[in-house]
């Protein structure tokens, strides 16, 4: 005897998708980005560095004297992953950490010249990638792209603030958030 198929309680109700549009649109972002970073790993040429090394140079590269707390926000790595990281990137003389005179608890890192070197490598790499990821998309669908990605991420946080600060990804707090601010009706 055949055992009944459980009830599809998600199914896109118009037929177009597999799922019903917004779990949808989470499963191709999920797998967009696993799809993604598997592409990386197959083109090599990173050498000896994972992942999630190479993104945290790309982290500390963009916020200049990066705080360890920083680090953690934009790169979505977990402290322990994340410190673990840093240790081998300092011992690789990629990064340098130091603390502040005046607060001795807080860690800043920043990359050194080898590392400056390695992170313009790796972004020659990535900017050939996303050019043939997208390609087929114009500017103004990627960016309508991008801007719904900016919604449901400010959907996901409790904290505007934070949401604000990782969608801005280092950019000074004078910039576009001000001028968002001053245009808002």
């Amino acid at each position: 005897m055949r055992r009944a198929l459980p009830q599809d309680y998600s199914v896109d109700s118009t037929g177009e998708f597999p799922l019903s549009p917004p779990e949808y649109l989470f499963y191709l972002i999920f797998q967009t980005s696993r799809q993604r970073d598997l592409s990386f790993d197959r083109a090599g040429g990173r050498g000896t560095l994972s992942l999630t090394q190479l993104r945290t140079l790309a982290v500390i590269r963009r916020i200049e004297n990066c705080s360890m707390k920083d680090l953690a926000l934009f790169s979505g790595v977990d402290r322990t992953t994340l410190t673990r990281a840093v240790d081998q990137l300092v011992r690789g003389g990629l990064v340098e950490r130091w603390s502040p005179a005046g607060d001795r608890r807080r860690v800043i890192v920043s990359l050194s010249a080898e590392g400056e070197a390695l992170h313009s490598r790796a972004v020659e790499g990535a900017v050939s990638r996303h050019a043939r990821f997208t390609a087929g998309l114009d500017e103004t669908e990627i960016r309508a792209a991008a801007r719904v990605l900016q919604r449901v991420l400010r959907n996901l946080m409790d904290d505007p603030l934070e949401a604000e600060t990782l969608l801005d990804y280092g950019r000074p707090l004078g910039g576009r958030r001000a001028a968002v601010n001053r245009s808002a009706p």
